[in-house]
């Protein structure tokens, strides 16, 4: 298959689970435990993806001074969250449902106390716009998409083929877009938004990236060969500092909250860790 068949059928996965991940609200209840356990899968395989792949692969085909563009791409997703405030999966606080109205608030005070042991109360989103939580989950998403596609790119330029790295990007991203999606649709429902309404935003936000991945080849596309292998450099190298941004702001905020389930968040942290190092065994010697 050639490269733009690969991508094209990458995006597709990566807009179905997001969609799935947009209907999980209506049709799941998520505890607090459950959702940390799977962050920390998908942090973890974000991390991985990054070492493993993306950085390596930048240097191999930049040079070390492209490692520059990491730091650029973490700052920029950083200071996206920070002004926007998007990339928040966690809802607050279980809310018991007889203090519901009258307590809200004081709960929300005390968020973070997570040293409870169990896990009975469904959640509640957090106090969060829903329209500027999906602009800054578009952006990021866009750049997921050029990490897709640069990633794809990159493969074929050294191998001819698909390798690890395309393969740990493509999974890292798939495991991490049903979370983004939850969160836009959580909010959007919460704010009492039509159903109707919340999956056709959260339809438009999974076609990011795809739009991020032709974007990306639009560029390529205007270059010479060694022009564009450098703009795949610099995608990548870009691309795995936000992979970096966005895996430590799922781990570092409840690094202090769960000393009750630090084995089980571990577990979970290192199997995506390991399955992306497990990936890496198919790049080419």
């Amino acid at each position: 298959m050639t490269m733009f068949v690969i991508i094209s059928l990458y995006c597709a996965l990566v807009v179905g689970v997001s969609l799935l991940g947009g209907m999980a609200p209506l049709a799941l209840v998520l505890t607090h435990t459950r959702l940390q356990i799977y962050l920390s899968f998908s942090a973890g395989s974000m991390l991985g993806a990054a070492f493993f792949h993306m950085l390596p692969e930048s240097v191999e085909m930049g040079g070390a001074g492209t490692v520059r563009w990491a730091s650029l791409g973490l700052l920029v997703l950083f200071l996206l969250e920070r002004f926007f405030s998007f990339h928040q999966h966690e809802p607050a606080e279980p809310i018991p449902h007889a203090q519901h109205d009258h307590d809200h608030e004081h709960v929300h005070d005390h968020k973070h106390d997570h040293g409870h042991h169990s896990d009975p109360e469904p959640l509640v989103a957090p106090t969060l716009s829903w329209g500027t939580a999906t602009f800054g989950l578009a952006v990021h998403s866009l750049v997921g998409g050029v990490a897709l596609a640069s990633a794809v790119a990159a493969d074929y330029k050294e191998q001819g083929r698909i390798g690890g790295m395309a393969w740990g990007v493509f999974l890292a991203t798939v495991l991490h877009k049903p979370a983004d999606a939850m969160t836009v649709v959580s909010l959007m429902i919460r704010a009492g938004v039509p159903a109707r309404l919340a999956h056709l935003v959260n339809l438009g936000f999974a076609l990011m990236i795809p739009m991020g991945a032709a974007l990306f080849f639009l560029g390529v596309d205007r270059l010479d060969p060694g022009h564009a292998e450098a703009l795949t450099a610099v995608a990548l190298s870009f691309s795995a500092g936000t992979f970096l941004c966005i895996s430590l702001s799922d781990l570092l905020p409840e690094l202090q909250f769960h000393s009750h389930d630090r084995l089980k968040l571990s577990i979970a942290l290192l199997a995506g860790f390991f399955l992306m190092a497990g990936t890496s065994g198919f790049e080419a010697p």
